[in-house]
């Protein structure tokens, strides 16, 4: 029994002393605008290093005087202002998952004058498909932007808050059930001895 106790133990100490495997995060970020007209343009968010992505979240700043969000209507005069006609759009990283995926577009956030004050937050996706995830690089968004007539259009539109969730565990978590099931091994094999021996 202590030689199978120090065995275990022996194997726990190797199993904290080896590194942690790498594993890359997945990241988010704003790509090469894409003109639509002459006043509008479209911002591809984008995703690299994905891995079995199952879900994302996102937000943007940037500044209101070069550029507002397209919102495709206007809630005073325009009779139907839906879901549908919003600006932000899908893009092909869940393709895979069409028609089922989830796309929350967010909240564009006004001043007291209804006017935009360069944030967008609480962008959503979540896949709809069945395993196999999407992994890789892809575009996961689309944004409509408007040029402010006049603006010389230097700023930047940064991505901000991106979150990633993946259907694979992290290496801690496996290493933590590792140690959970060995430590449940060392504790439940005296007891079976004694049992027999009874």
């Amino acid at each position: 029994m202590l030689k199978r106790t120090l065995w275990s133990l022996c194997f726990l100490a190797l199993l904290c002393a080896l590194p942690p495997a790498r594993v890359e995060a997945a990241g988010i970020s704003a790509g090469t605008f894409i003109t639509i007209t002459a006043d509008t343009f479209a911002v591809p968010i984008q995703i690299t290093d994905g891995v079995e992505v199952t879900g994302w979240s996102f937000g943007l700043s940037y500044k209101p005087s070069d550029w507002t969000i397209n919102t495709g209507c206007d809630p005073f005069t325009d009779t139907y202002c839906g879901l549908d006609n919003g600006p932000i759009t899908e893009g092909a990283f869940f393709s895979s998952g069409a028609p089922f995926n989830v796309l929350c577009c967010g909240v564009i956030e006004l001043d007291g004058s209804l006017n935009q004050t360069g944030n967008l937050f609480g962008v959503k996706g979540l896949f709809g498909g069945s395993p196999p995830y999407p992994s890789g690089d892809g575009i996961l968004a689309y944004v409509e932007f408007i040029n402010v007539l006049g603006a010389e259009g230097d700023s930047k539109i940064n991505v901000t808050d991106p979150s990633v969730t993946s259907a694979v565990p992290e290496p801690t978590t496996l290493a933590l059930l590792a140690i959970g099931l060995l430590a449940f091994g060392v504790r439940r094999k005296p007891a079976l001895a004694w049992r027999i021996a009874t």
